[in-house]
C-alpha cells in the first residue's frame, strides 16, 4: 500500500470518500460507505447512549440509522462541503431518527436490499461500553476527539517504527500517550535514559519534543480531512483541544 492509499484509509472522513459513498454510480461506493460507517459508529452509539437508551437498544437504532438513513436515503449525497462540517449533518440526522424511533415507540432494524455494510456487524467497531454523564451532543463529539487522536496517534507510531525511530515513539508512548489515553503517570526521564540507554535527560526530552511536534501535526491532518479552509482546521483543533482540557479535569 503506498503512502497516498494509507492517508486515504486512515484519514477520518475526507471529502472525497464522502462524495464518493453518495455516489450511487461509483465502482467504489460501497467501500466508502463501509469505512465511513465504521469511523462514525463508535460516536453514533454513545451519542444514542447518551439519550438514555440501554446498550441493545442504541446498538438496533444505529444499525436502523445506518440502514435507513446512510444507505436507503443515501445521506451521503446531502452532504455540502460548503454548508459546514459533515459530522453536523450526521449528528443532527440521527437525533432525528432517535425522535422518530422514540415516537414510533420500537425499534427500527432493517438492512439494505443490495448488499451489506459490515458495519453493520458490531464485531470488529469499537463501541464505547459504558453510559457517561454527557449528553447526546457531547458523547458523539468526544468519541469524535477519540478517533481523531487514535489515527494521529497511529500514524505516528507507524511512521516512527517505519523510519527506525523507535526509541522516539517509546519515550513519546511512555511520557503522553499513555498518560493521555489512559491516565496513568508518565515515566520519568531518568528510567527512559536507563532503559534506552540514552545519553542524558536532555536527549530524552528532546527525542519528546519531536515525538509531540509529529502528533501535532498528525492531528492537524487528520482534522483537515474532515474540513474546507484553514479556518476550519483552527477552529476544531480549538474544539479539540477545549474537550481533552475539560476531559483531564
Amino acid at each position: 500500500m503506498s503512502e497516498q492509499d494509507r492517508r486515504s484509509e486512515q484519514s477520518l472522513t475526507d471529502w472525497s470518500m464522502v462524495l464518493d459513498a453518495g455516489s450511487i454510480d461509483s465502482p467504489s461506493r460501497s467501500a466508502s460507505l463501509d469505512r465511513l460507517v465504521r469511523r462514525y459508529w463508535p460516536s453514533l452509539f454513545a451519542c444514542v447512549r447518551a439519550g438514555g437508551c440501554s446498550a441493545e437498544e442504541a446498538n438496533d437504532i444505529v444499525q436502523g440509522f445506518v440502514a435507513d438513513v446512510i444507505l436507503e436515503r443515501n445521506l451521503p449525497a446531502h452532504a455540502d462541503r460548503d454548508r459546514g462540517r459533515f459530522r453536523g449533518l450526521l449528528f443532527r440526522s440521527i437525533g432525528n431518527y432517535v425522535r422518530d424511533h422514540h415516537r414510533r415507540n420500537r425499534s427500527l432494524k432493517r438492512r439494505p436490499e443490495q448488499g451489506k455494510v459490515a458495519s453493520l456487524d458490531v464485531e470488529g467497531c469499537p463501541t464505547p461500553s459504558d453510559q457517561s454523564a454527557d449528553d447526546p451532543e457531547q458523547a458523539f463529539t468526544r468519541h469524535w476527539v477519540a478517533t481523531i487522536l487514535r489515527r494521529a496517534i497511529e500514524t505516528v507510531r507507524t511512521s516512527f517504527i517505519d523510519r527506525d525511530r523507535e526509541v522516539e515513539w517509546e519515550i513519546l508512548e511512555a511520557r503522553l500517550v499513555l498518560p493521555m489515553i489512559e491516565g496513568v503517570p508518565p515515566v520519568p526521564y531518568s528510567n527512559l535514559v536507563e532503559r534506552f540507554e540514552l545519553r542524558d535527560v536532555p536527549q530524552a526530552a528532546s527525542f519528546l519534543v519531536n515525538g509531540k511536534r509529529a502528533l501535532g501535526q498528525a492531528i492537524l491532518a487528520e482534522i483537515g480531512e474532515t474540513v474546507d479552509s484553514p479556518d476550519q482546521v483552527d477552529a476544531e483543533a480549538r474544539d479539540l483541544l477545549r474537550l481533552l482540557t475539560e476531559n483531564a479535569r
